[in-house]
C-alpha cells in the first residue's frame, strides 16, 4: 500500500482551523465592529450561513450536501493520486474544506472572523479553513500548469 505523503498535512491544518474559530467564538463578539490586527488585517466574528460570500445562505442542506459531496470526490482523487505535489495540494483543500463542513454541521454556519483590507472599507471576511483551500488550489493549479504531474510517490503497477 502506497504512502500518501500529503496524509500527514490534512490532520493539523483542519485542527488548527477548528481551534481557531473556537477561540474566535469565544473571544470575539458576534458582529461587533472590526479589531485591528495588523494592517490589513483586523478580527471580527460573523457567521456565514452559504458558502464563498454568502453565496446559498438560505440554503443550508443543500450547502451541506454539495460540501460532503465534493468532499467526497477531492478524497477519492487524493487517494489515487501518485503525484505528491498534486497529493499536498488537495490535502490543503481537503483540510479547510473538512473543517468548514465540521463547523457548518455543529453551528449551522461556517464562523469566518479574519477581516482583510482597510478597517473602513473591508474586502472580506474568512478563516483559516478558506486559507487552507486558496493555498491548496494555487499549488495544484499552478502544479499542473508548470508540468507537476511528474513527480511519481512509490511503485506503480501496470
Amino acid at each position: 500500500m502506497k504512502l500518501l505523503v500529503a496524509s500527514y498535512i490534512t490532520p493539523p491544518l483542519l485542527a488548527l482551523d477548528l481551534a481557531a474559530k473556537l477561540w474566535a467564538r469565544q473571544a470575539l463578539e458576534m458582529n461587533a465592529g472590526p479589531t485591528p490586527l495588523l494592517p490589513g488585517l483586523s478580527l471580527r466574528l460573523v457567521e456565514n450561513p452559504g458558502i464563498s460570500f454568502g453565496i446559498m445562505g438560505g440554503s443550508p442542506l443543500a450547502v451541506t450536501l454539495l460540501t460532503g459531496a465534493i468532499i467526497a470526490m477531492l478524497l477519492v482523487w487524493f487517494i489515487r493520486s501518485h503525484v505528491v505535489p498534486e497529493q499536498f495540494a488537495l490535502g490543503f483543500i481537503l483540510a479547510g474544506a473538512m473543517a468548514n463542513l465540521i463547523d457548518r454541521m455543529v453551528h449551522g454556519s461556517v464562523t469566518d472572523f479574519l477581516v482583510w483590507g482597510p478597517v473602513q472599507a473591508p474586502l472580506f471576511t474568512n478563516n483559516l479553513a478558506d486559507i487552507w483551500i486558496t493555498i491548496g488550489v494555487i499549488l495544484l493549479f499552478g502544479g499542473l500548469l508548470l508540468g507537476g504531474r511528474t513527480q511519481q510517490t512509490g511503485d506503480r503497477s501496470t
